[in-house]
């Protein structure tokens, strides 16, 4: 008995039951949390961008660098630096860093002793000039934005866990906090491609935390085991100075134990930590929906003592679908061990990659790859009702 036929069948059936809505159809709940939001400009002056950095900064809003894909004539890797004091009009500071065009590099406003600076650390850039393109670990610093000094020069290791200093990487997390009286930056996990070897094992994950207090000499804590990761989301407790991260990507693993598709069981959790050195993870899994915590290339920040997570995209190997719900729900954590969501919906759109600052007691979300149209140079802010 020839069974295809009856199982196309019954597919067809089953299909023809279902009511499809089409992409360009398609609606995402509006927003309902414990924000309200606002849009400032449908089109900033700066070009449509994703993978870029953006702080606050002397009373402005910046952003450096990204990567347009939808750029088909000009360089799609930029190495502008803009600022803007309301979100709305915006100053071209730099038109051609010498940090070159780049993407998922890191700038964190940082006092190294002299006062507070702007420090870029890593990322991917490309040369528009030769098309050379690298993975970096190199370090800029900037006390306006348009003048930039290199502090660390970019170095490649034939072993990739050096003792000495962090492999070059993009998509890491970098945050700053002080301990003991001393101030330090915090470099968190990131990505890589070596320059040698076996494609199948060329990009790499690291689950190491480096720290400096110059943005020169970095420390490597050796740090307990919180999962190989790469555009995770990382930030500080401001009442305590603990640091926490979720999410990201880690790609295939193919030398896991049990068929394990994460590197260690709790991955996904929420992770935590007072030194950089001791990890631990929380979750809510009792009456947590553990599907929204697989999630990359988001953000997190406290707000009113309350720890927020903002949308972001898949970390499944699935490509990534704007319509599924899970991308664009925000959750909270309103106490250690209690997850809830603050909303199904978004007034933002589906988007990740995107610029993220708390600024003028606001959360600002800037550009990044939407659902409207790629990427993106909006600007919202968001406020607690």
């Amino acid at each position: 008995m020839k069974l295809f036929p009856i199982a196309l069948l019954a597919m067809a059936a089953t299909l023809a039951s279902c009511e499809f809505v089409s992409f360009e159809e398609y609606e995402i709940p509006p927003y309902d949390g414990d924000f309200s939001w606002t849009r400032v400009t449908a089109g900033a002056q700066w070009k449509n961008r994703l993978d870029f950095a953006a702080v606050a900064y002397q009373n402005k809003l910046w952003i450096f660098g990204g990567y347009n894909p939808g750029e088909m004539r000009k360089d799609p890797y930029y190495e502008d630096v803009w600022s803007s004091a309301d979100g709305k009009d915006w100053e071209l500071v730099q038109a051609d860093a010498p940090w070159k065009g780049r993407r998922g590099h890191t700038v964190t406003v940082f006092d190294d002793g002299t006062g507070e600076a702007l420090f870029l650390a890593g990322g991917f850039s490309v040369d528009e000039a030769t098309g050379y393109r690298q993975y970096n670990n190199d370090v800029w610093k900037s006390t306006d934005g348009a003048t930039w000094q290199r502090v660390k020069e970019r170095t490649y290791h034939a072993t990739i866990d050096s003792l000495d200093d962090w492999f070059p990487r993009m998509n890491h997390a970098m945050v700053s906090r002080s301990e003991e009286d001393h101030n330090y930056l915090y470099l968190i996990g990131g990505s890589t491609m070596l320059e040698s070897g076996s494609a199948q094992y060329s990009i790499k994950y690291f689950s190491d935390v480096w720290r400096s207090s110059d943005g020169i000499h970095w420390e490597n804590l050796h740090s307990d085991d919180y999962g190989i990761r790469a555009g995770h989301a990382a930030t500080v407790e401001p009442a305590t100075g603990k640091i926490f991260i979720q999410g990201g990507i880690h790609g295939v693993i193919f030398e896991g134990t049990n068929n394990q598709t994460h590197p260690l069981p709790n991955w996904q959790w929420l992770w935590s930590s007072n030194d950089g050195v001791h990890w631990s993870a929380e979750n809510d899994t009792a009456s947590f929906s553990q599907g929204y915590l697989y999630r990359s290339e988001h953000q997190m920040a406290f707000y009113n003592n309350t720890l927020y997570a903002f949308p972001g995209a898949t970390n499944s190997n699935q490509h990534f679908h704007f319509a599924l719900s899970e991308h664009v729900t925000m959750w909270k954590r309103t106490s250690p061990g209690v997850l809830t969501v603050d909303s199904n919906g978004s007034d933002t759109d589906a988007r990740y990659s995107y610029g993220f600052v708390e600024f003028n007691h606001r959360i600002w979300i800037l550009g990044g790859d939407t659902n409207a149209h790629g990427p993106s140079n909006d600007v919202w802010y968001a406020e607690i009702r």
